[in-house]
């Protein structure tokens, strides 16, 4: 793969990132490449509690909709 295709999909990785890096993570990854997907990934585990802590406040998806 070419040099610059890989800065660019870095680059748009760090993006859809949100553009930084916990610092955590970045001390502990050595790779970028490796931060963000460990970035990506506690993005998704932060979402999820977020999603069930509204489930709790608001009730389950169904129920309301109903």
């Amino acid at each position: 793969m070419a040099t610059g295709t890989v800065e660019n999909n870095l680059s748009r990785a760090l993006e859809l990132l949100g553009g930084s890096i916990d610092p955590e993570i970045v001390e502990s990854f050595p790779s970028l490449e490796a931060r963000i997907l460990a970035q990506a990934l506690e993005n998704v585990e932060i979402a999820e509690q977020r999603l069930r802590e509204i489930q709790k406040l608001v009730g389950d998806m169904e129920a309301v909709l109903v």
